[in-house]
């Protein structure tokens, strides 16, 4: 397991990382490739995938935690109002806030550092509804042979 103290460098990382491949995907798809093609391709397909693997990855070496979900959806909401992305992406905030909650929420099932440790299930002492005792001796005792001389 990786150490608690890098849980935020790490997920911050991961948010630049997204923000960046956004960013630079919107900045290709508009101009070097067919505009639609591209885009497909790049919003439709590759960013849902690597918000969820993110967001898994994360989630199940960390825990599911809300702040990086907010983080993520906020970037992203963002990015819609104060860049261009409002004209070549009209679906970023939906397809990010599934992406990230339902990845998150995937990972954090595989955690275990998921939930507080009052709802861990403790073992519970085992015993027998008919008591202990109840239980009958299948094996006879035999009788010993005497031993010949």
């Amino acid at each position: 397991m990786i150490n608690e103290r890098y849980e935020l460098p790490i997920k911050a990382g991961l948010i630049v990382l997204w923000a960046g491949f956004v960013m630079g995907a919107c900045y290709i798809s508009g101009r070097y490739f067919e505009p639609l093609v591209a885009r497909f391709y790049l919003f439709m397909l590759l960013d849902p995938l690597l918000l969820l693997a993110g967001s898994f990855i994360t989630a199940r070496l960390f825990g599911g935690r809300w702040y990086y979900k907010a983080a993520v959806i906020g970037l992203s909401v963002v990015m819609f109002f104060a860049t261009p992305m409002r004209d070549v992406v009209p679906n970023l905030i939906i397809v990010t806030t599934i992406c990230v909650i339902f990845g998150s929420g995937l990972g954090a099932v595989f955690s275990p550092r998921s939930g507080s440790t009052e709802q861990q299930v403790k073992a519970e002492h085992y015993t027998p509804i008919l008591g202990e005792n109840s239980t009958p001796n299948n094996k006879k005792k035999r009788k010993k042979k005497a031993k010949r001389k």
